[in-house]
């Protein structure tokens, strides 16, 4: 991270978070900071993301031994987000990293050399949101019929997405004004 992106990086001051040592277990990967809820967000280019992961993994002072989750956020047009939420059992913190892909190449290296945990977690965002990992151990389908390979039931564009919706308005609970 360059001095001007330290300075427009806000959570460097803050007390509590763990940017800082982030910041130098991700020494020579592009990484910015954003500030999360319950975590610290990192974004790391596409092509640095398993160099990055792999050095949070190995890194004494992270030590984020356990992929809690691996999913994906479709952003519709302007592509998708890969999301890793790490934890260290040793350490006791919580970093999400995310991994931003092009509407028009939803291709990224797999994370199964890091966790092997990631092998289903892949599987599943392979199936739900049509992102394929690049040398994944075992791309077999994991929840959907082998021959759907047309559409991802998760991505915003999902022919049945509208009907879902639909099929969700006025539910609840009656309130005094309606009754």
């Amino acid at each position: 991270m360059t001095s001007e992106d330290a300075a427009a990086a806000p959570l460097q001051s803050f007390d509590g978070t763990i940017w800082s040592a982030v910041d130098k277990a991700l020494s020579g990967i592009s990484a910015q900071p954003e500030r999360g809820v319950q975590d610290v967000i990192v974004h790391i280019p596409r092509d640095e993301v398993i160099r990055g992961l792999r050095a949070l993994k190995t890194n004494a002072d992270m030590a984020f031994d356990y992929l809690r989750c691996l999913t994906c956020v479709d952003n519709e047009g302007d592509g998708m987000d890969v999301v890793y939420m790490l934890y260290s059992t040793t350490k006791g913190h919580n970093l999400t990293v995310k991994a931003h892909l092009d509407a028009n190449d939803l291709h990224l290296d797999t994370a199964t050399t890091v966790w092997r945990a990631a092998n289903w977690y892949e599987r599943e965002v392979m199936e739900m949101f049509g992102v394929r990992f690049r040398n994944h151990p075992d791309p077999r389908t994991l929840l959907m019929p082998e021959d759907l390979t047309d559409t991802f039931p998760l991505r915003k564009d999902h022919p049945l997405a509208e009907i879902e919706v639909l099929q969700g308005e006025g539910i609840a609970w009656a309130t005094e004004e309606s009754v």
